[in-house]
C-alpha cells in the first residue's frame, strides 16, 4: 500500500530512538515502562472509529477545522454521503481507561500551548521527544502499536506551534488521511487468513495464475477458464467479486478514458443472468469514476472506484476494482468487488471488499 513520502519517513527514523510516548499518566516514558503486548487487554472499538485526544482550544480553532476536513470528509464514490472516519474528540484530562482501550487512537499537540490542557498533553511525551520537536520543525508525526492495548494503532501529530503543524498536515494530507484506512485493511486481512477458503483460492491460483485471499462465506457463482465470479449473501448485504484474465497487448489499456468502456464490455460478457441474457452489469454515469495509480503488492495497478447498476436499472451501488498486467506471462487482470446493499451503510462493507482485492498478487512462479 502507498504510504507517506520518503522524506517524511527518513525524518521519522531519525527520531525513533529519541521519541517514546508515556504509557502511564505520570509521563515517565521509555521502553522499560511499556507492558508486554501479550499481557495487555485486547483493543476494542468499531471499525472506522478514531479516538482523538486533543486540547479543546486546538479542536475549536483552525487546526480542528483542518482535522475535520481530513478525517471526516465524505468517502469518495458512494451512493450516499458517509464520513471517512467516525472521529471522536476527547479532552486530554478525560482520557481514561475506556478510551485507552480503543483500537485507533490519535494524539494532537503543540508545544506553545501554555494552558493547563497543553501542559497535560506534554505528559504523554518524554523530555527527549519534546527537545527533538523543538529543534526540528519538519518533525510532525509518529506512530506506534500496542501502547495501551493489544492490536492498537496510535498516530501522533505534533508541532512547535499550531501554524507549523497545520502546514505539515496540509503538505502530507493524503498519507495522513489513509493511515487508519491502511491499518483497518491490515486487521481485516489478518482476520481473512484465519478463515481463508483454500479450495477456492487454489482454484483461482491454478486457473488464473493469481493469488487472492478469499474469506469464509463466499461461494463460486460462475466460472470459466479465464473468469470467476464469487458471491456472499448476507441478511443485509450481497458481496460480489469477479476476476477476468485477458491477454495483455500494450499499455494503452491503462488509458483512463478507456476504463469505463472496458469495464462495461466485461460486465456485459461475464456478469449476466442465465435466465435473462440481456440483463447484465454496467456502470452508472451520474458520477465519474475515480481512478488512481497504486502499488498493489509491488505491482503497478489502476484502482477504480465508481457506481454500478444492472442494465434494467433494477439494482445499483458502489464498486472498487483493480486493473494490472503481468508482463512476464502476458496476462492482464481485471478484479472487481461490488456491493448490493440497498438502504444500508456502505463504508465498512466496501472497506471489506477493498481489503480482499488488496490481497491480489501474481505468483512468483508463473504457471504455463
Amino acid at each position: 500500500m502507498l504510504k507517506f513520502n520518503k522524506l517524511y519517513f527518513l525524518s521519522i527514523l531519525f527520531i525513533t530512538s529519541f521519541f517514546m510516548i508515556s504509557c502511564n499518566d505520570e509521563g515517565k516514558g521509555g521502553q522499560e515502562n511499556q507492558v508486554s503486548s501479550s499481557n495487555m487487554q485486547k483493543a476494542r472499538g468499531e471499525s472506522g472509529e478514531v479516538i482523538l485526544v486533543v486540547p479543546p482550544s486546538l479542536w475549536d480553532g483552525e487546526l480542528g477545522g483542518l482535522l475535520r476536513e481530513v478525517f471526516t470528509s465524505n468517502v469518495k464514490v458512494l451512493p450516499q454521503d458517509e464520513k471517512l472516519y467516525d472521529l471522536k474528540p476527547v479532552d486530554p484530562s478525560k482520557f481514561n481507561s475506556v478510551f485507552k482501550a480503543s483500537q485507533n487512537l490519535m494524539f494532537v499537540a503543540t508545544l506553545d500551548n501554555k494552558k493547563p490542557e497543553g501542559k497535560y498533553m506534554k505528559k504523554y511525551f518524554t523530555e527527549n521527544s519534546l527537545n527533538q520537536i523543538e529543534k526540528n520543525p519538519d518533525l510532525f508525526s509518529f506512530n506506534q502499536q500496542d501502547v495501551y492495548a493489544r492490536g492498537q494503532e496510535v498516530l501522533y501529530l505534533f508541532g512547535r506551534n499550531e501554524e507549523e503543524l497545520i502546514n505539515n498536515i496540509k503538505a502530507n494530507k493524503a498519507g495522513i488521511k489513509e493511515f487508519f484506512n491502511d491499518k483497518e485493511a491490515e486487521r481485516l486481512v489478518s482476520s481473512f487468513k484465519n478463515t481463508a477458503q483454500k479450495g477456492i483460492m487454489n482454484y483461482i491460483n491454478d486457473s488464473l495464475n493469481l493469488e487472492l485471499i478469499v474469506p469464509f462465506g463466499f461461494d463460486i457463482a460462475q466460472k470459466s477458464d479465464h473468469f470467476i465470479w464469487l458471491r456472499e449473501l448476507d441478511t443485509k448485504e450481497e458481496y460480489n467479486i469477479w476476476i477476468v484474465k485477458m491477454p495483455y497487448n500494450d499499455e494503452s489499456v491503462f488509458d483512463p478514458t478507456k476504463i469505463k468502456s472496458l469495464r462495461n464490455s466485461l460486465g456485459k460478457k461475464y456478469i449476466t443472468d442465465k435466465d435473462l441474457p440481456d440483463l447484465h452489469l454496467t456502470s452508472q454515469d451520474e458520477i465519474d469514476f475515480v481512478i488512481d495509480t497504486v502499488n498493489l503488492n509491488n505491482q503497478y495497478a489502476l484502482r477504480i472506484k465508481g457506481l454500478w447498476k444492472y442494465s434494467d436499472n433494477s439494482r445499483g451501488g458502489a464498486f472498487v476494482s483493480y486493473l494490472f498486467a503481468n508482463e512476464e506471462s502476458g496476462d492482464l487482470y481485471y478484479l472487481e468487488g461490488y456491493l448490493d446493499a440497498p438502504g444500508e451503510s456502505k463504508r465498512e462493507p466496501m472497506r471489506r471488499l477493498k481489503a480482499i482485492l488488496g490481497t491480489a498478487k501474481v505468483p512468483e512462479n508463473i504457471q504455463d
